[in-house]
């Protein structure tokens, strides 16, 4: 092929070609511009479209619209929604995977009332950027506005709680009345039938939070019956209306260590109860009485002259022999109860107090320490266990029983004041008080038919009638005077059992001594009730404060 030939077969371009060209890139250009100046597209699944509406509802970040809702979709299977949202530009970086979105609108609950900003300018949601470094594009709607910004610092903590009262989201952590925090989250554990809460303190309130710290329930109002009385406390009014969780230390107890993140705590019914928890360190043991329980409680303190050393744990306890309790035994017509000895109470270091406790307690029984059962309050009826010594008491080892040790006891209240009658009554009973007045009748009688027959005798000498058979007379007198003796003998023989060292005297005198010390003892009630009738009930009255006279 010659070249004109070539140069006449190569394709010719002309105008008409570039046009197209051209239109097609500037429309490319303008589609990217668009869609780039448009933003990103993502899209929020939600349970409902309540107050959302297509092209109007708005996205905002502190206020500030971010993006707008373009419309709304059923799911498939048309158990959700699906809200396609286009975020404005130079926002995509705040779509991060953990970034969270809820709607904002007219709210009344344990937090307080939020959102009446929206009843005039509609509904809108708010969008809480996260803080990982990952992008997303599908996103789930809360059902709760987040409590706590990303930019707050704090530190989150873990609670638990078994038998305290169900709190709700928001609800306040106060240090000695004053807010420090918020519960955070709230979820029941079906398989641990426990409360787990998630709470966040504001910094630098999380300093306040040691190792030791203890949390529990403030109700805002709290009636304690125990054996101490009744006590009635209440809190501030906003706890009062929604209640709230309480932390601090032990009483008595400095601050420990600072917690780090996630620690986990136990969230205690009470602050009674928050302090009777804390002592982990502690042996369990058995005692027995043969009286009656009634008034004693799981809880009740066990003292040691006044210092509490344990709590009763069962009342009775439940332990089973032979597929029967323990206190339905035919050869066992005690009932059982269950305390621990909680060596913190005992000392601060417990591991001492515990050793020490440990090396003792076989020397203090055979010394004569025992268990009993105390009137706490007369009001409630509550009682409690207390050890003390008692010198009378017949000598005990602590039993061993097949699962705890056993402490022996003593009775006590009032089972121990009919004792200690009945055995009075009966050493009277045992007097031989019937023998001694038999005796002094019939030494009596003597007496008198001895002076009438010596009257007769004087009558006749005076009137100088001698009797015609002397010989009788004297005989007969002579028998009287012998019965006379011996009637003498025998109340002389009487006399002498009550004389000072006899055995009758010696129990005579125990008895009297009984009586006397039984009267002094009640002599301090019946006089405080001649004064107070209502002293069993309320506290005697202290005596006013003397007034001086003036000059």
């Amino acid at each position: 092929m010659n070249e004109q030939a070539y140069i006449e077969s190569k394709p010719k371009f002309s105008v008409i070609w570039i046009v197209p060209i051209i239109a097609i890139v500037i429309t490319g250009w303008m589609l990217y511009q668009h869609q780039s100046n448009k933003g990103h597209t993502i899209f929020l699944k939600m349970d409902n479209a309540d107050g959302i509406i297509a092209g109007k509802t708005e996205i905002k970040v502190r206020s500030v619209q971010v993006g707008l809702v373009e419309s709304l979709k059923l799911q498939i299977e048309q158990n959700a929604v699906i809200a396609t949202i286009r975020i404005f530009k130079d926002y995509d970086t705040l779509l991060t995977k953990d970034a969270n979105f809820w709607v904002v609108k007219p709210r009344v609950d344990e937090s307080g009332i939020s959102g009446l900003n929206t009843l005039l300018s509609g509904a809108y949601i708010e969008l809480l950027p996260g803080e990982s470094n990952e992008q997303a594009s599908l996103f789930t709607m809360q059902n709760q506005p987040a409590l706590i910004a990303p930019d707050i610092e704090g530190v989150r903590y873990k609670l638990k709680a078994a038998n305290a009262e169900v709190l709700d989201v928001g609800t306040g952590i106060f240090f000695r009345n004053y807010k420090v925090g918020q519960v955070e989250t709230a979820s029941f554990n079906e398989k641990t039938l426990e409360m787990d809460y998630g709470i966040f303190i504001n910094s630098p309130y999380n300093e306040l939070i040691s190792k030791n710290a203890i949390f529990w329930v403030n109700s805002g109002i709290e009636v304690d019956l125990s054996t101490e009385g009744i006590r009635v406390s209440t809190g501030s009014l906003s706890k009062l209306i929604k209640g709230g969780i309480s932390v601090d230390y032990p009483p008595n107890t400095p601050a420990d260590e600072v917690a780090k993140q996630n620690e986990k705590y136990k969230l205690h019914k009470n602050f009674a109860v928050a302090l009777e928890r804390r002592f982990d360190l502690f042996d369990l043991y058995l005692v027995e009485f043969e009286q009656s329980i009634k008034g004693l409680k799981p809880g009740a303190p066990v003292e040691y002259r006044g210092m509490r050393i344990g709590t009763v744990e069962q009342v009775p306890a439940q332990i089973v022999r032979n597929g029967q309790p323990l206190y339905f035994q035919q050869d066992n017509t005690s009932i059982p109860v269950l305390i621990k000895v909680e060596y913190g109470r005992i000392y601060d270091v417990d591991e001492q107090a515990k050793k020490y406790w440990q090396s003792n307690i076989e020397k203090w029984i055979s010394n004569g320490l025992r268990a009993s059962l105390k009137s706490g309050n007369l009001l409630t009826g509550a009682v409690y266990i207390e050890l003390d010594f008692y010198s009378a008491a017949k000598p005990e080892t602590i039993a061993k029983h097949s699962v705890y040790p056993v402490l022996p006891s003593v009775p006590s209240g009032f089972t121990a004041l009919s004792e200690q009658v009945i055995a009075l009554l009966n050493k009277l009973n045992r007097l031989p008080l019937d023998d001694t007045l038999s005796e002094t009748n019939r030494t009596l009688v003597a007496y008198k038919q001895l002076g009438n027959e010596t009257k007769q005798l004087i009558e006749n000498l005076n009137n100088k009638k001698v009797p015609e058979k002397v010989d009788k007379n004297l005989t007969q007198l002579q028998g009287t005077l012998t019965q006379l003796t011996s009637s003498l003998k025998q109340f002389e023989k009487t006399l002498s059992t009550y004389q000072q060292g006899s055995g009758v005297m010696e129990q005579l005198t125990d008895t009297l001594s009984e009586l006397e010390s039984l009267s002094n003892t009640l002599k301090p009630v019946t006089k405080g009730l001649n004064e107070q009738p209502n002293m069993l009930i309320f506290d005697k009255d202290a005596p006013e404060d003397p007034t001086p006279r003036k000059r």
